[in-house]
């Protein structure tokens, strides 16, 4: 049996790993800062439970089985498309996916000097500055905002971002688009003329501290083919580093 549950329920997170890779995403449905959808076993008790947020990720609980797991991809895309969040070795999927390969980093030290020495490289006349609306609208992820966060609204209420400007002209975007329990997502987009002079390490460094300060712990996850992505995550420190898939599915029509 497979029912719709409400995402606050009471029990769903003890029944999930709460280290599953892009777990901030999953935990911000769960804390009601982003939306989503929870199908259950069982309403009062439930054991096995499919969360698919509303910008696709979808994550299996702990100890589920095959076949709850592919009755769960099955019904939500009717519709929709469902991208799984899959952990090495844990229970499958139905095999009809794409499956892209990913890398995880979280864990480092937040007072390294490595941090400390990257948050010194802001160049003169260069400044941080938190997103705030009209920032954001002239950011090149605006729309991606609204797509993970469902509206720019709900992003500068429950999520967090800065830039790095020169003057007023944006150089690097960086996001902190999930915060979860005790981990926020993060990343970032360099402006085309400023790529390649190692600014977003800086920015990012920013970011860290910003969200140390409200008690939230960076994560980085990235395609395991986007070498320039992984290559600012090992620069930063974060210490550990672990590969999982994404089975992305398509929505049936």
């Amino acid at each position: 049996m497979m029912i719709e549950c409400p995402t606050n329920h009471q029990a769903l997170p003890a029944i999930f790993d709460p280290h599953v890779p892009n777990n901030p995403a999953l935990w911000a449905v769960f804390e009601g800062r982003h939306t989503g959808r929870a199908v259950v076993d069982d309403l009062e008790r439930p054991k096995q439970c499919v969360v698919r947020t509303d910008a696709t990720l979808t994550y299996a609980s702990r100890n589920i089985s095959r076949d709850f797991l592919t009755d769960a991809i099955e019904y939500y895309c009717r519709g929709e498309q469902v991208w799984l969040v899959h952990p090495l070795g844990e229970t499958p999927g139905p095999t009809d996916s794409r499956v892209v390969p990913n890398i995880e980093f979280y864990d480092y030290d937040p007072d390294s000097a490595v941090l400390a020495e990257f948050r010194m490289r802001l160049p003169p006349g260069y400044s941080i500055r938190t997103i705030d609306m009209p920032l954001l609208q002239r950011c090149l992820w605006r729309d991606g905002m609204i797509f993970y966060c469902g509206s720019l609204e709900n992003f500068l209420t429950n999520d967090l971002g800065l830039c790095m400007l020169n003057g007023e002209e944006i150089v690097v975007e960086t996001y902190a688009t999930a915060l979860g329990s005790t981990y926020a997502e993060i990343g970032g987009i360099t402006h085309e003329p400023y790529r390649g002079k190692g600014y977003m390490p800086t920015c990012i460094a920013h970011l860290i501290a910003a969200l140390e300060q409200r008690g939230y712990h960076g994560y980085w996850s990235c395609e395991a083919k986007n070498l320039a992505s992984a290559h600012v995550a090992r620069k930063l420190g974060f210490a550990v580093e672990k590969p999982y898939e994404i089975w992305e599915y398509a929505a049936a029509r």
